[in-house]
């Protein structure tokens, strides 16, 4: 069995193709959940183009969503994509929950979540992805890049929607649970790097990023890819060829 790629090579060659990278849109818990639910399909440019209509036309704050018409949110969604009456709906959604549970809020009640971690390590960290799993379209992913991306937490994140980039380089390819796919590229992620922001923010932003342009979900480009010596996926289909 050949040894696993090594970590740190993968991200240098890629970073050496793509260069460093830089996270779209906002790094504050609240808005980061507001900018989730501003696109759909959730892409970094269809929920920019929902988030800046937003922000020019209503504005941010909880009692900004909760005072606007349903019906100029909707409207307002549409730049960034489909269903935007349940977008809006959404919204105000994560409006009330902010004001009436966080007193509007969001980012104090979560940094005295992570209070708990000086105490036990990972009850802190557990609090807050509890809080924000709560709202709209958060899952576990979703509530570990906002706690790495917000720095409330180092926490080792895995881009959501290309859990397949670590999961073909380091194991061959994904398997067919997600959420174990997820937990096992974030164990990996976890014990290859530094828990520091910047280690990891960096690992997220190179593995999306690479999803996006050449390790794509349903067909991925390995003739181009910079990766291919080491990935797991690669080697076994070279060998499945060589065996035919």
């Amino acid at each position: 069995m050949p040894p696993k790629p090594n970590l740190d090579a993968v991200l240098e060659r890629l970073e050496q193709l793509y260069g460093p990278q830089k996270a779209i849109g906002p790094n504050d818990p609240y808005e980061m959940i507001v900018f989730v639910n501003c696109g759909y399909p959730a892409t970094d440019v269809s929920c920019s183009k929902g988030f800046e209509a937003l922000k020019r036309e209503v504005g941010l704050k909880p009692e900004n969503l909760l005072d606007a018409p349903k019906a100029k949110l909707a409207k307002l969604m549409r730049l960034g994509g489909i269903v935007p009456e349940l977008r809006a709906e959404k919204l105000k959604e994560i409006a009330k929950m902010v004001k009436e549970q966080f007193g509007t809020d969001l980012l104090a009640a979560l940094k005295k979540c992570m209070l708990e971690e000086k105490k036990q390590s990972g009850k802190g960290v557990r609090g807050a992805k509890n809080v924000l799993q709560k709202f709209p379209v958060i899952g576990e992913p979703g509530a570990e890049k906002i706690l790495l991306f917000s720095k409330l937490a180092p926490v080792a994140a895995v881009p959501s929607a290309c859990i397949e980039v670590p999961t073909r380089i380091w194991f061959g390819d994904s398997g067919k649970n997600y959420a174990a796919d997820y937990r096992t590229a974030r164990e990996l992620l976890n014990a290859g790097l530094p828990e520091i922001f910047e280690a990891r923010q960096r690992a997220y932003l190179l593995l999306k990023k690479h999803g996006q342009e050449i390790c794509k979900r349903s067909s991925p480009k390995c003739e181009i890819c910079p990766v291919t010596s080491q990935c797991a996926y690669c080697q076994s289909k070279a060998a499945d060829i060589n065996a035919e």
